[in-house]
């Protein structure tokens, strides 16, 4: 018998053998490589952190010393305040607080003082006209812009014939804005100190600036800096790998470090000889036991071969039998077989728009990353256009979903966003272009947008989503909102485009419905919490004392949030902050205050989740504001000497100015004992007769402090107090500071 068996099996398994080889060898490596980048990563990452540490707080103790000088400094100020021949003196005082900072900040290379009154600049223990100074420009550039935290890096030198270095500047105004006060920190000795955290040899660290320029390549982006001792660091920073990056909340610059790869490389080549060798003998050894298991194996098929040959010599009959039952049970298993691959193939079909899906909401949320060849392989799959080009996200939001689910059967929802998705894709095609669009949740759809690589795609971009928002509004009852991201050209700018797409709708509440948002349009806003508190404030004292003119605090509060153009949660923070407040001045209420309030709000926090515009927001609150409102009158009416509390209330915001003013003056001035009096303070307005007058004459203070030039002893008296230091006291323990720092500080 020939050993054919033996060679195909043999042939067979080596293969097998060398592919499993092949992939252990793959996975040896890219788990030692995984490992090794690793813990590259955590201390690139330890590194970063105190690079940044340590930046920021360089940089920040500077601008404070600074910035404290400027406020403090009496001789500062006294150099700012004259000019011409009268700043001798003044000078000599400016060189001591410069030289001051240059020893205790060693990194201060520089410190130069611009005077507008005259236009000159004292530098170097020299005045000289800003036109004659070498950093005349960047003087004018300060001079017209608002005030930067550091800026850099740039050249700079303080005479004509000296060398330029590289700085990073910190700009400050000076004396209410009559100079500047400049301080430089030179590039080569921030860098030195810098270098001292690190070995350049295997590690390297690159600072960006605000604009994406490197402080170490004088403030360019690197793909401008083609020669001199920049292309050193610039080729170092390239042929390394960048394994961490931190920004700084301080300076807003970008810290990155990594490894450099030479380093890592003739690392790992020192050990692949040795693994190699090994791994060969462990090949060797597999092919031996492959030969051994194969002829072991190769017995049993020989015993099945003689079988069947000594099967073949029986009768025909018998052979016949035994070859029937065989292939009626081959068969039989295979029409099974088959029946569960068309059944396979028929879910496999049903499931392709789910598995479509699904690769949607990976590819822009980016649960999962796709090679290059995944990527193009489920494209085709999916039979999409490739991603090649440019494209966009867009995010369409159903308006007034809740409406929709009331008007419709279920069956004809779907139907709906059909026909939401379809109108989308017709627009595209319109236009010249693609769309890959997908319902995500029950009220959004994403959506894909292929834009070609000409000047006038942004028109195009926009003449398809106002042609898909007019056939909605033609053949639909409903509207929709659109939010856009920007163009990205790669898989990490489209996830980014649609964070972007669903940012740009949070401020549908404030910038309406059935209407277009991109990214770019979406205004800054102006969130002013201290604004927000005071209205809130004044609402909840108002309302606290059935005020009638609670709503216009109301309106007021609305007003500022529509102002400010805030977002949806930016909105819904400051609906919480309010209520917070109302728990907190109802905590100190009686117990049918509480429960009043507890009744009404509820049952409309739920509600309070599916508000949809500003409008409808205000129309929730103002009704169970209103309804609050009209019990605490009931509640308040039916109290006893309600009447009279208000009376003395506004007598006290009246006569704060008395200096007799006092719990017992008002008891025996309205017949009233002055515990129970004290008690329907505390009750009725949630605070102490003392702490009421003293928050009148403290305000009515401050205001005189900042309208008034009058002394402060003379306001003391005529705000009510005779004794000045009970109103320094009671100034510093409601303000935080003494009345005079307060009026400097104004």
């Amino acid at each position: 018998m020939s050993n054919n068996w033996f060679r195909r099996l043999l042939l067979s398994y080596l293969p097998i053998f060398f592919i499993v080889t092949t992939i252990l060898f793959f996975i040896f490596f890219q788990i030692f490589n995984e490992q090794n980048r690793r813990e590259a990563l955590k201390a690139n990452e330890f590194l970063a952190s105190q690079v940044t540490q340590y930046l920021d707080n360089s940089l920040r103790s500077i601008d404070f010393k600074v910035l404290r000088e400027i406020l403090t400094n009496s001789n500062l100020k006294n150099y700012f305040s004259v000019s011409g021949s009268e700043d001798v003196y003044a000078g000599i005082q400016a060189v001591k607080v410069i030289d001051e900072l240059k020893i205790e900040y060693p990194l201060i290379d520089s410190v130069y003082l611009v005077r507008y009154s005259d236009n000159t600049v004292f530098s170097n223990g020299k005045a000289m006209p800003i036109h004659d100074f070498p950093d005349a420009t960047f003087i004018e550039d300060s001079r017209s812009r608002d005030e930067q935290k550091w800026v850099g890096a740039r050249s700079f030198k303080a005479f004509p014939s000296q060398t330029a270095e590289q700085v990073i500047t910190i700009v400050r105004n000076a004396a209410n804005g009559r100079g500047l006060v400049v301080a430089n920190v030179e590039l080569n000795t921030l860098r030195k100190s810098i270098m001292q955290m690190y070995d350049p040899e295997f590690t390297f660290v690159n600072i960006y600036n605000r604009a994406g320029g490197s402080l170490w390549n004088n403030g360019m982006p690197e793909d401008h800096i083609m020669s001199g001792p920049t292309l050193a660091s610039k080729t170092a920073a390239a042929s390394g790998e960048v394994f961490s990056e931190f920004t700084s909340s301080y300076s807003g610059w970008k810290v990155q470090t990594g490894l450099n790869n030479g380093k890592i490389v003739k690392f790992a080549l020192q050990f692949y000889n040795i693994w190699f060798i090994f791994a060969a003998g462990v090949v060797l050894v597999g092919v031996a036991w492959v030969v051994y298991v194969t002829r072991r194996n190769y017995k049993p098929i020989q015993q099945i071969v003689t079988l069947i040959q000594t099967v073949s010599s029986q009768k025909p009959s018998a052979l016949n039998y035994g070859k029937e039952n065989e292939f009626r049970f081959i068969h039989t298993t295979l029409e099974r077989m088959i029946d569960q691959t068309r059944q396979y193939q028929e879910e496999h079909e049903e499931n392709l728009i789910l598995q479509k899906k699904v690769f949607f909401q990976e590819l822009l949320e980016g649960t999962r990353d796709y090679s290059g060849h995944e990527l193009s392989a489920n494209m085709s799959r999916f039979k999409l256009p490739e991603l090649e080009h440019r494209w966009a996200v867009l995010v369409v939001e159903m308006d007034r979903y809740d409406v929709f689910e009331a008007e419709y059967h279920q069956q004809d929802q779907a139907l709906l966003k059909f026909v939401l998705s379809s109108i989308l894709q017709e627009s595209a095609r319109h236009e010249g272009t693609d769309v890959w669009a997908e319902w995500v949740s029950e009220q959004w759809l994403y959506a894909i947008l292929w834009l070609p690589e000409t000047e006038h795609s942004e028109e195009m971009e926009a003449r398809l989503l106002t042609d898909y928002l007019d056939r909605i509004g033609q053949y639909l009852n409903f509207t929709v909102t659109i939010g856009v991201g920007r163009v990205a050209v790669d898989l990490r700018g489209l996830r980014a485009s649609l964070k972007e797409a669903v940012h740009a709708l949070e401020y549908k509440a404030v910038l309406g419905t059935n209407r277009i948002i991109p990214c770019s349009d979406v205004p800054n806003s102006t969130n002013d919490v201290y604004e927000f508190l005071k209205t809130i404030s004044l609402l909840v004292q108002a309302m606290r004392l059935s005020d009638e003119v609670w709503e216009q605090h109301f309106e007021r509060l609305f007003k500022q949030i529509r102002q400010s153009v805030l977002s949806r949660q930016e909105i819904m923070n400051t609906v919480q902050l309010l209520f917070q407040h109302y728990n907190r001045e109802f905590a100190e209420l009686p117990q049918e205050y509480k429960e009043t309030w507890a009744a009404i709000f509820t049952p409309l926090l739920p509600r309070l989740e599916g508000w949809e515009t500003l409008d409808d927001l205000r129309e929730l609150c103002l009704e169970g504001f209103r309804e609050l409102a009209r019990q605490m009158q009931s509640l308040q009416c039916s109290r006893k000497h309600r009447s009279h509390i208000l009376e003395i209330r506004k007598y006290i915001e009246e006569h704060y100015t008395n200096p007799d003013l006092s719990l017992n003056y008002l008891s025996d001035l309205f017949d009233i004992n002055p515990k129970y009096l004290s008690k329907l303070f505390k009750d009725e307005l949630g605070e102490k007769f003392v702490d009421l007058l003293i928050s009148h004459r403290i305000e009515k203070a401050k205001q005189l402090m900042q309208e008034t030039d009058k002394a402060i002893q003379e306001i003391s008296e005529e705000v009510g107090y005779t004794n000045y230091n009970s109103f320094n006291r009671a100034f510093k323990n409601v303000v935080g500071m003494a009345p005079s720092d307060y009026r400097k500080a104004m």
